[in-house]
């Protein structure tokens, strides 16, 4: 999979903006000083493949200031065949939101996959430091972009949660004051199985992509490092125990059992208090809570080889390699991590911004095809 057109309207610093990549060129390099907007162009391309922002919630932020609306369009290569593919966003006189391939509209779930990326920029790491959210985020990111059951099960268990926690809120307002919440409870029943039926479809994929970097992240974080040490990856779920998330009838009586058990403190609190929103991945070095033991450099090892398995994960799943966006990383890693950043680079079209190119090391030059493009 290749982008061979990028044009920006209103989009951050530029007003208009068109990129053509050159056919035979597998990297681009996009050189300039900090504030230019080098780290904007990887965000369009971004914005282009999910339809949001990797650096903020509020589509008004990337508007260029002044203006009231966006477009990202594009031209997409896959399989010898194009599309193109536009996002366009608008602020005025209402809010509106577009997404379209080959000029016909396309609901978001629809939109999602036909542009595969692949993002790695310096914030990574607090995915790997702080809250559960960005390793949810991160798992759902990945599998909404290989998987569309995956992504309409997540979208329809969002809408679910947020009534079932209404109700939850209702039923507990009923028993203060000693009204009867007969009628409410049967109505909690009808939303419990909807929450069990996508929620467990979640959590199977889940579980499943956590079996595929245990079955591939060791051996990649072993040859970043030159060492022996053991990986490993733990699915965080109070619903599934042991082997059970092989199969989604277990998740389902699991996840049943789970919310019978918690009814009285699900209602106490007014929010469900287990499921997919609340689990996590931990990873583990020689049996070691990173958390709480791993250094900084191995930190960026894992992380490096996280971002690796997410590309062989991408191309087991949909059978095309996605592009690799790297925001200013180049300046974070040492030369042997930068080795094995060029090696997967080469499998890969890749965009790559930087303030200066001598941050990028002379085993830089071992990536052919390169263009540089000077963002003054």
């Amino acid at each position: 999979m290749k982008i061979l057109r990028l044009q920006l309207e209103n989009f951050r610093n530029y007003s208009t903006y068109e990129w053509i990549f050159e056919d035979d060129n597998t990297l681009t390099v996009l050189e300039g000083p900090n504030g230019r907007g080098k780290t904007n162009l990887i965000e369009a391309v971004y914005t282009l493949s999910l339809g949001k922002s990797f650096r903020t919630s509020a589509p008004d932020d990337q508007i260029k200031w002044g203006e009231d609306y966006l477009r990202v369009k594009g031209e997409i290569s896959a399989d010898n065949e194009k599309m193109d593919l536009e996002v366009f966003y608008s602020r005025t006189p209402r809010r509106i939101k577009n997404f379209k391939k080959n000029q016909v509209d396309l609901k978001n779930s629809e939109y999602f996959g036909n542009l595969l990326t692949v993002l790695f920029h310096p914030e990574d790491l607090n995915m790997l430091y702080l809250s559960p959210s960005l390793r949810r985020k991160y798992m759902n990111i990945l599998l909404s972009q290989t998987n569309k059951k995956y992504l309409s099960a997540f979208s329809s268990y969002k809408k679910v949660l947020k009534q079932r926690n209404v109700l939850l809120y209702e039923i507990r307002e009923a028993k203060f004051k000693g009204k009867d919440s007969k009628l409410l409870m049967d109505d909690l029943e009808v939303w419990n199985k909807q929450l069990i039926s996508f929620g467990s479809e979640i959590m199977f994929y889940r579980n499943k992509l956590v079996e595929f970097l245990n079955d591939n992240l060791e051996k990649i974080y072993r040859d970043i490092s030159g060492k022996d040490e053991r990986v490993e990856v733990e699915y965080s779920t109070k619903v599934i125990k042991g082997d059970g998330g092989r199969q989604i009838e277990t998740i389902e009586q699991n996840f049943a059992d789970e919310l019978f058990n918690r009814l009285a403190r699900d209602i106490r609190q007014a929010k469900t208090t287990a499921g997919p929103h609340r689990d996590d991945i931990l990873f583990y070095i020689d049996g070691k809570d990173i958390n709480r033991a791993s250094s900084r450099g191995e930190f960026r090892t894992l992380l490096l080889a996280i971002k690796f398995a997410e590309i062989e994960f991408i191309k087991e799943k949909t059978g095309y390699a996605p592009i690799l966006l790297l925001d200013d990383v180049f300046s974070e890693l040492d030369p042997t991590r930068q080795i094995h950043l060029i090696k997967a680079i080469k499998s890969c079209q890749t965009i790559i911004s930087t303030t200066d190119l001598s941050n990028l090391s002379n085993t830089f030059t071992e990536a052919q095809n390169i263009t540089l493009v000077k963002i003054k």
